[in-house]
């Protein structure tokens, strides 16, 4: 409830009130008429009586309020304040009062029937032209719809603002576990790849072993082709296990490594010379460096064996471009003897082609002043 006094109609203040309205209607007329039926609800106090009681309110303000105008006079300006009604909204109208300002504020108001309503609150001052403040117009302007929008909309927005807090919390969560998943894969793989290659290693070296104990020369070639295979591969998971990208090779670093592990099947023989040359910043999945450094084993090692033919000299030269956006280029050239290197129907030819068919490639075999192969493969999508 507010705090509307009863029993006014026999008080000096209510007496004063009535015959202050009298001679307003005798004399204001036309103006009096208007505030009387303007739609802004509004209320005209006495400030030289106690307690600056109302002495006139028109029919919007009874309308708004509930109380019939025999109520309201002699009624203290301020009688709808209530329990909900901002403490600082009273003190603000309360200084305004004293220091005879204007003030404009909103404010919560109590009716009759207790139901409350948000009212912005214009308080006007009037003096008798000396400077004696000698009543208060106040005005009222109904915007409980209005607040009760705004206050909806800041519920709607406190709504979704701790949905979308929730959600952030709960995406966050979620995101540090797969973070932890990844990180965990990448470390699993990076051993995965250890392992393959100690296994390869091992296995080469037993082949190697084997190898050296055959009495016939054909048979131990076929070891040692089969250790240097698996080599190539043992090197491939050891640069997959070093690597940053955990299926990722980085074809340059990869083909450099895998020339210097092949150079010394030349040492021993000053008429054979080998060179590499490489483009840097080319990716390739793991499942394609396998192939690719079993093909290249292959090839040099072909070669060697079979391109310079005593006392025939000559180099081998590697190179590693990119031969098109999204194409890796493998050139392996030789000056030697020509087709012969590399026969139709051997193993090794044949294994080649198998392999370059795996990784998705083309292989362009020409033999002129020695012989020349070319892969062109895809490179690893970004």
């Amino acid at each position: 409830m507010n705090e509307f006094e009863e029993n006014k109609s026999d008080t000096p203040e209510r007496t004063v009130s009535e015959h202050h309205i009298e001679a307003v209607r005798q004399q204001g007329g036309m103006f009096v008429e208007a505030v009387r039926r303007t739609r802004m609800p509004m209320l005209v106090t006495d400030a030289t009586l106690p307690g600056n009681p109302i002495v006139f309110a028109n029919q919007s303000f009874v309308d708004l309020s509930g109380y019939s105008m025999d109520e309201l006079l002699g009624q203290d300006p301020h009688f709808m304040n209530g329990e909900g009604t901002d403490p600082e909204a009273i003190r603000r109208y309360e200084a305004a009062i004293l220091a005879g300002r204007d003030e404009t504020l909103e404010i919560l108001q109590y009716r009759k029937d207790g139901s409350p309503f948000r009212a912005m609150l214009f308080a006007s001052p009037v003096d008798d032209g000396q400077g004696t403040v000698t009543n208060h117009f106040l005005s009222y302007l109904d915007i409980t719809r209005r607040y009760d929008a705004e206050e909806d909309l800041r519920t709607l927005a406190s709504e979704l603002e701790a949905r979308v807090a929730a959600r952030t919390q709960e995406l966050e969560a979620i995101n540090a576990r797969l973070s932890a998943l990844v990180t965990e894969r990448a470390m699993l793989l990076v051993e995965v790849n250890h392992r393959a290659k100690n296994s390869l290693a091992i296995a080469a070296s037993l082949l190697a072993i084997q190898g050296r104990r055959q009495p016939d020369p054909t048979v131990r070639a076929l070891f040692e082709e089969a250790h240097d295979r698996l080599n190539a591969m043992a090197r491939v998971h050891d640069l997959l296990s070093k690597s940053e990208k955990a299926q990722r090779v980085d074809v340059s670093v990869y083909v450099a490594d895998l020339c210097e592990a092949l150079k010394p099947i030349t040492e021993n023989d000053d008429r054979i010379r080998f060179d590499a040359t490489m483009e840097d910043g080319m990716l390739v999945d793991a499942d394609t460096a396998v192939p690719l450094g079993i093909v290249l084993t292959e090839l040099i090692t072909n070669a060697v064996k079979y391109a310079f033919p005593a006392p025939r000299s000559g180099m081998i030269l590697v190179q590693v471009r990119r031969s098109q956006p999204g194409w890796i280029e493998l050139v392996v050239r030789d000056d030697g003897v020509g087709m012969s290197s590399l026969r139709e129907g051997s193993l090794g030819y044949g294994l080649v082609r198998s392999l370059v068919q795996q990784i998705r490639g083309e292989i362009d075999v020409r033999s002129d002043e020695g012989l020349t192969v070319t892969i062109s493969f895809p490179e690893a999508s970004q």
